[in-house]
């Protein structure tokens, strides 16, 4: 072969591989984008096993608190439901407002988001205007329906809600809805200064509001809320729902428990199936390249690519031996290609059997690898890149290339049809 066919054959190999790799790699990210997808649009409203972790108003034997939500996550402070309305949803509050922009409840990276309390605010809501932010989702969820209230008759039929507190429970009654800007200090500073900035505020939003009712002379006895959510024309564009907060009065409001949005009893075991651990490890419930690695020790064994070359192997060398069993019985064999001849039988059958032991090996290395992944991730959650086994697994999927390396590799001469008429 002249040296420029071998150039373009290798030139040919090196190309293919880089056409595998790279329709792997986007194999891998379509795959990844499509999980998040499905993450997003199904966790993004409320599900049913969170919302039988809601507080509600102790009534006959039902005494459900924060407790169980904030063994979900340390930093839940409240719960918000804004009755008929999708928005629906436990608040928390980041160590800055970014924290919870792109990170739900459970620590797991999400478009959707979690609602999020503003840094700023006292946790405990004891501020006189308090800021509480969601994203606005296409499919409607978290704090879509914000923007539905800038029609005045949405705005009449749903403008009140409730929010829970670890100080109890209040009643939201809608005052205004507006459009603004991410950049509007009136609306979202949230200082201490009650008396000068209530008034700038109640002017701001009459002048932007699309629809308002009464606004209240001073915040003395109730505290004033801003939902916040961004608009689908621009990227710094906002939409504010401000309400007042009151403590829930049953005489005026209602029974709280029988206007919430809640489920039946609760299983007991449940709380600790849902104790997250995403915003402990940051990453997702399983872990993709986990799964590669299973698949890399899955196909160690059975190469798709070349299985016919791997396991011929041992065909053609008890053919070789039985080819070379035959020529030692040619009396005009001379001594040395007869020993030459015994020479490969011994390396051959050494490979036989080593390979069998490696072929052994790997199976053993798979059934590992595969009860490590099934033990070790849940594949009903969140997928991640990477998670505190991934070490593990590469391990597991190294240990099956050695073997194979080792013990399915013929590294003796090899006797085929030129080395044997040589002899």
């Amino acid at each position: 072969m002249k040296w420029y066919e071998k150039t373009a054959k290798y030139a040919n190999t090196i190309l293919m591989i880089f056409v595998a790799f790279f329709a792997a790699v986007l194999m891998i990210c379509g795959l990844y984008v499509l999980n998040d997808i499905f993450y997003v649009n199904r966790t993004s409203f409320v599900s049913y096993d969170l919302l039988k972790y809601r507080p509600i108003p102790t009534i006959e034997e039902k005494t459900y608190t924060f407790s169980e939500l904030k063994a979900i996550n340390s930093d839940t402070v409240g719960w918000i439901e804004m009755f008929d309305t999708n928005i629906n949803y436990p608040v928390v509050q980041g160590r800055n407002n970014l924290e919870y922009l792109n990170k739900d409840i459970f620590g797991y990276n999400t478009l959707s988001g979690a609602i999020y309390l503003a840094a700023e605010n006292n946790s405990d809501f004891d501020d006189w205007y308090n800021i509480i932010y969601g994203h606005h989702m296409e499919n409607g969820a978290m704090f879509s329906d914000i923007e539905k209230y800038l029609e005045p008759d949405f705005f009449k039929s749903h403008s009140e809600g409730i929010l829970q507190t670890v100080n109890g429970d209040f009643s939201i009654k809608v005052l205004a809805c507006i459009h603004t800007n991410a950049y509007e200090n009136i609306v979202y500073q949230t200082q201490d200064d009650e008396a000068n900035k209530y008034p700038q505020l109640c002017e701001y939003i009459k002048e932007h509001s699309a629809a308002h009712t009464d606004l209240p002379s001073s915040m003395d006895n109730s505290m004033l809320l801003g939902l916040s959510t961004c608009t689908d024309a621009t990227t710094d564009g906002r939409i504010v729902l401000f309400a007042s907060v009151q403590p829930w009065n049953t005489a005026t409001d209602g029974n709280a428990a029988e206007r919430m949005t809640l489920t039946d009893d609760k299983d007991d075991d449940e709380p600790q199936k849902l104790k997250a651990e995403g915003h402990k490890l940051g990453v997702g419930k399983w872990s993709f390249l986990n799964l590669m690695c299973v698949l890399c020790t899955f196909l160690t064994l059975l190469p798709t690519w070349a299985l016919k070359r791997k396991f011929g192997q041992f065909r053609y060398s008890r053919k070789m031996i039985k080819e070379l069993e035959e020529r030692k019985k040619d009396k005009n064999q001379s001594k040395n290609d007869i020993q030459k001849s015994e020479q490969f039988i011994s390396d051959l059958n050494h490979f036989i059997k080593k390979g069998r032991i490696g072929l052994i090996a790997e199976l053993l290395v798979l059934i590992i690898s595969v009860a490590a992944f099934l033990l070790t991730e849940d594949l009903k959650g969140r997928m991640g890149i990477r998670d505190k086994w991934t070490g593990v697994m590469i391990l597991i999927a190294a240990a099956a290339l050695t073997v194979d390396f080792i013990c399915l590799r013929y590294r003796g001469k090899r006797p085929d049809e030129e080395t044997i008429k040589a002899s």
